[in-house]
């Protein structure tokens, strides 16, 4: 490959690169007005045959301020991030981390037995495991007859 195109390929990636990072940082989940003031985390969900399994991306989270709540399909996880009191700051070259307060709510795929629900915090990551509500099969149902 002569000079030319190699210099014009290695161009091309960093332009791909940075149009990558801006656009994850204009994502719709950030542009579109949000209930409540804050940031919102990174999620996935998953789905296996028994289980529905939530991941948040939760970095430096004050554990303390952080809660998750069932309620129906709907799956709210909040909370608070802050970063440690720098009392020398004297100018600030780059800010990217999101800081303050956060509630995501996360519509699920299915009906989960709120009975079983496991969630644990580790290195940053929130994972919520939620079983599925067994289906039952058929159900006989007694007609009761009237007057």
């Amino acid at each position: 490959m002569d000079p030319f195109s190699k210099k014009l390929l290695e161009e091309l990636e960093q332009m791909q690169q940075h149009t990558g990072r801006i656009l994850r940082s204009m994502s719709v989940t950030r542009m579109m007005t949000m209930e409540t003031a804050g940031w919102q985390p990174a999620v996935d969900i998953y789905e296996a045959e028994d289980c529905i399994y939530v991941y948040a991306e939760l970095a430096g989270v004050i554990s303390e301020s952080l809660r998750v709540v069932i309620d129906g399909r709907q799956l709210r996880i909040s909370g608070s991030r802050q970063l440690p009191a720098h009392q020398s700051i004297a100018c600030i070259h780059q800010l990217e981390i999101e800081l303050g307060s956060f509630q995501r709510t996360l519509t699920l795929p299915s009906s989960v037995e709120t009975d079983g629900v496991i969630s644990s915090c580790t290195n940053g990551l929130l994972t919520v495991t939620l079983p599925k509500r067994i289906r039952k099969g058929k159900v006989s149902i007694r007609i009761i007859p009237g007057e």
